[in-house]
């Protein structure tokens, strides 16, 4: 038993010499590594509640831009927002600039097209901003703009999967259908109605243009059929008017009663009420006299 304690004693010594040495090797490292670790974060979290209050003051002047945009204010608001444009964190510099290119929309329609552009082309700008920078822009190519142009933008977003599929494949079919491209444009729209996901404003936008272009082009695959249908309506109006002339054909006897028109000579035959006749009858009745 003795040797056995003097055994765990002594390898215990040992254990406490290496330590020793490893703390004298490497301790003060360990420390600086500890305080440099305690600081990063201190700073980190600092970092985060600086940007934090930097986007507080940056949510504020937009709701204030857009107020003073609300009240008829444009110079005002245009200041704050080509302002926030510049200096601005996170998202707020792009969302800004969707804000100016809209106010440029109403007068400048290519200058907003070009501004929509310029942030969905922006690597530094979020994937969301991006792809719904490019979703606006092929929605104002659908009037300022043709088919290619709106596809080369919202193409890429109409496929399955995407968040803004919907709004993408109404943007190609409203374009399709301004090109004179029908069957293309009833494709998007009647996918758009079948599906269940689509959102109720463009459901039902898509059913109405489903509607036009069936009363203007037929159903799908009757678009000669819908051609032809004039022709036969117009047929029937030129059987019609080779009937109507058959139908004075019996009035032809209508000189008949014109003739007759001298029946009324006839009237004057009941003047021979004058019946002579009568006053012989009494002649008649001279004999018992």
């Amino acid at each position: 038993m003795s040797n056995d304690i003097f055994i765990r004693e002594v390898n215990e010594e040992l254990r406490q010499e290496r330590v020793r040495a490893l703390w004298i090797r490497y301790g003060r490292i360990a420390l600086a590594l500890a305080v440099l670790i305690v600081l990063a974060v201190g700073g980190y979290v600092l970092w985060q509640h600086h940007q934090q209050g930097l986007q507080a003051a940056d949510g504020d002047r937009l709701l204030a831009a857009t107020s003073l945009l609300e009240d008829g204010k444009t110079q005002e608001g245009r200041a704050i927002l080509e302002t926030l444009s510049q200096s601005g964190v996170a998202s707020y510099p792009a969302l800004a600039r969707m804000r100016l290119a809209q106010l440029d929309l109403a007068t400048e329609p290519a200058k907003a097209i070009a501004g929509f552009d310029a942030i969905a082309g922006d690597a530094g700008v979020a994937q969301d901003l991006r792809d719904m920078a490019a979703l606006r822009a092929a929605y104002v190519l659908v009037d300022n703009g043709s088919l290619a142009d709106v596809r080369a933008r919202a193409e890429r977003l109409a496929t399955d999967g995407e968040p803004l599929r919907y709004g993408a494949r109404e943007a190609i079919g409203l374009a399709a259908w301004k090109a004179g491209d029908y069957e293309s444009a009833r494709g998007f729209f009647t996918q758009l109605q079948e599906d269940f996901g689509t959102p109720a404003g463009i459901k039902r936008r898509a059913g109405l243009m489903v509607e036009l272009i069936e009363a203007e082009h037929g159903p799908k695959g009757g678009t000669a059929p819908a051609a032809a249908t004039p022709a036969a309506t117009a047929a029937p109006d030129a059987a019609e008017v080779s009937e109507t002339p058959a139908a004075p054909e019996p009035a032809a006897p209508a000189p008949v009663p014109t003739s007759a028109t001298p029946e009324p000579a006839a009237a004057p035959t009941p003047a021979a009420p004058a019946t002579e006749p009568a006053p012989a009858t009494p002649a008649a009745n001279q004999p018992p006299a």
